[in-house]
Protein backbone atom coordinates (compact mmCIF):
# COMPACT_ATOMS: atom_id res chain seq x y z
CA UNK A 1 0.00 0.00 0.00
CA UNK A 2 2.82 2.34 0.86
CA UNK A 3 4.52 1.52 -2.58
CA UNK A 4 1.49 2.17 -3.96
CA UNK A 5 1.32 5.53 -2.71
CA UNK A 6 4.69 6.33 -3.04
CA UNK A 7 4.38 5.66 -6.99
CA UNK A 8 1.18 7.84 -7.17
CA UNK A 9 2.63 11.25 -5.72
CA UNK A 10 5.81 9.98 -8.35
CA UNK A 11 2.66 10.06 -10.87
CA UNK A 12 1.46 13.02 -9.72
CA UNK A 13 4.81 14.80 -9.48
CA UNK A 14 5.83 13.76 -13.24
CA UNK A 15 4.40 17.44 -14.84
CA UNK A 16 6.13 19.66 -11.79
CA UNK A 17 9.36 17.91 -12.27
CA UNK A 18 9.75 18.38 -16.26
CA UNK A 19 11.50 21.94 -16.11
CA UNK A 20 13.71 21.50 -13.05
CA UNK A 21 15.06 17.97 -13.94
CA UNK A 22 14.02 16.37 -17.50
CA UNK A 23 14.93 19.49 -19.72
CA UNK A 24 18.19 19.35 -18.32
CA UNK A 25 18.87 15.48 -18.59
CA UNK A 26 17.50 15.80 -21.91
CA UNK A 27 19.95 18.72 -22.78
CA UNK A 28 22.87 16.03 -21.11
CA UNK A 29 21.56 13.13 -23.79
CA UNK A 30 21.11 15.63 -26.71
CA UNK A 31 24.88 14.59 -28.20
CA UNK A 32 24.03 11.13 -28.17
CA UNK A 33 19.94 10.66 -27.84
CA UNK A 34 17.53 12.92 -29.31
CA UNK A 35 14.51 13.48 -27.77
CA UNK A 36 12.16 15.75 -29.43
CA UNK A 37 9.79 17.99 -27.44
CA UNK A 38 6.75 15.36 -27.17
CA UNK A 39 8.97 13.06 -25.59
CA UNK A 40 9.49 15.07 -22.60
CA UNK A 41 6.56 14.65 -20.36
CA UNK A 42 7.35 11.01 -20.94
CA UNK A 43 11.16 11.43 -20.24
CA UNK A 44 9.52 13.16 -16.78
CA UNK A 45 7.18 10.38 -16.16
CA UNK A 46 9.97 7.54 -16.42
CA UNK A 47 12.20 9.64 -13.90
CA UNK A 48 9.54 9.58 -11.54
CA UNK A 49 8.71 6.47 -11.83
CA UNK A 50 12.11 5.24 -11.36
CA UNK A 51 12.58 7.55 -8.41
CA UNK A 52 9.35 5.76 -7.05
CA UNK A 53 10.79 2.44 -7.97
CA UNK A 54 14.33 3.41 -6.16
CA UNK A 55 12.32 4.16 -2.99
CA UNK A 56 10.27 1.04 -3.30
CA UNK A 57 13.18 -0.94 -3.45
CA UNK A 58 15.01 0.60 -0.64
CA UNK A 59 12.91 0.57 1.68
CA UNK A 60 11.33 -3.17 0.39
CA UNK A 61 7.76 -2.02 0.21
CA UNK A 62 5.34 -2.61 -3.03
CA UNK A 63 5.19 -4.64 -5.65
CA UNK A 64 5.44 -3.96 -9.52
CA UNK A 65 1.85 -3.64 -10.49
CA UNK A 66 0.80 -1.34 -7.32
CA UNK A 67 3.51 0.82 -8.60
CA UNK A 68 2.49 1.04 -12.50
CA UNK A 69 -1.48 0.90 -11.19
CA UNK A 70 -0.23 3.99 -8.37
CA UNK A 71 1.63 6.03 -11.22
CA UNK A 72 -0.59 5.90 -13.73
CA UNK A 73 -3.41 7.18 -11.33
CA UNK A 74 -1.01 10.13 -10.16
CA UNK A 75 -0.30 10.76 -13.50
CA UNK A 76 -3.90 10.73 -14.50
CA UNK A 77 -5.66 11.64 -11.38
CA UNK A 78 -6.84 15.47 -12.00
CA UNK A 79 -8.57 14.01 -15.24
CA UNK A 80 -10.06 11.10 -13.40
CA UNK A 81 -11.46 13.28 -10.94
CA UNK A 82 -12.89 15.58 -13.40
CA UNK A 83 -14.50 12.55 -15.84
CA UNK A 84 -16.02 11.03 -12.67
CA UNK A 85 -17.40 14.46 -11.33
CA UNK A 86 -19.33 15.29 -14.68
CA UNK A 87 -21.01 11.39 -14.69
CA UNK A 88 -21.77 12.53 -10.96
CA UNK A 89 -23.53 16.02 -12.12
CA UNK A 90 -24.73 14.55 -15.16
CA UNK A 91 -26.81 11.62 -12.66
CA UNK A 92 -27.81 14.67 -10.25
CA UNK A 93 -29.65 17.29 -13.12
Amino acid sequence: MIGFLIAMAGGALAPMIEEPVTRPVARAMGTKVEVADGEIRLLSFMIAMFAAGFACAVLEIGSPLGLAVGGALGYFGTRVFTFLKGIIDAKGK
